[in-house]
C-alpha cells in the first residue's frame, strides 16, 4: 500500500525537529489548565467570525493539545487534545501559512480526516502560532459545521487574533 499524504505528514510531525519541540517545551503551555488570556481569544474568535468552535492548539510530536477551546463538544472539550490523525493544524506546520478550508469534505488534505464525523468539522480556518525565534508551535483555529466561504477579512481577523496569542506566548518565554 502506498502511503498517503496524510500518513507522510503524520510521520513528519511525529519526528518533528527537535528544535521545534524544544521551542514548544519552553512555552511551558503543554498540559496546563485553561487560562483567561487564551480563553478570551477563542471566545472572541467565535463571536467575531460567527463560528460555534474556536481553539488554541499546540502540536507536539504525538498530539494536538488544546490550550483553550470555545464551543467544542464532549468528549473533546474534557479531553483537551486530539490525536494527530484528527488534526487539521498539522498541515500548518509544513506551510507556516493560514489554512483556509471552505468544505472539508472536498479538500484533498482533510477529506478523509476522522474529525469530519467527530466533532463534525465541515469548515476550518487556522492561523499558525510562532515563537519569537520562528518555530511554529501551534495554531488558532475557527471551525463550523456548515460549508461557508471564508473571506480575506476572516483570514485577517483570525491572523490578528493569532498575533495576540503569539504575543502571550512570547511574554512567557521572556527575553532571548
Amino acid at each position: 500500500m502506498v502511503p498517503s499524504v496524510n500518513d507522510a505528514l503524520l510521520t513528519d510531525i511525529a519526528s518533528a525537529s527537535e528544535a521545534r519541540l524544544e521551542a514548544l517545551r519552553r512555552t511551558q503551555l503543554l498540559d496546563t489548565p485553561p487560562e483567561p488570556a487564551f480563553d478570551q481569544l477563542t471566545e472572541l474568535a467565535c463571536r467575531v467570525l460567527r463560528v460555534p468552535i474556536s481553539f488554541v492548539s499546540l502540536l507536539d510530536g504525538n498530539r494536538e493539545f488544546l490550550k483553550s477551546a470555545c464551543g467544542l463538544p464532549k468528549p473533546w472539550a474534557s479531553r483537551r487534545e486530539f490525536p494527530l490523525s484528527h488534526s487539521f493544524s498539522r498541515h500548518l506546520v509544513a506551510s507556516g501559512q493560514p489554512l483556509v478550508i471552505n468544505d472539508t469534505r472536498a479538500h484533498p488534505f482533510v477529506r478523509d480526516n476522522p474529525a469530519l464525523q467527530d466533532p463534525g468539522v465541515i469548515v476550518y480556518l487556522g492561523a499558525p502560532l510562532f515563537t519569537p525565534d520562528g518555530y511554529m508551535v501551534g495554531s488558532l483555529c475557527a471551525v463550523d459545521h456548515v460549508p461557508r466561504a471564508w473571506s480575506e477579512d476572516d483570514v485577517g481577523i483570525l491572523s490578528n487574533l493569532a498575533s495576540i496569542a503569539m504575543a502571550e506566548i512570547a511574554r512567557r518565554l521572556g527575553p532571548h
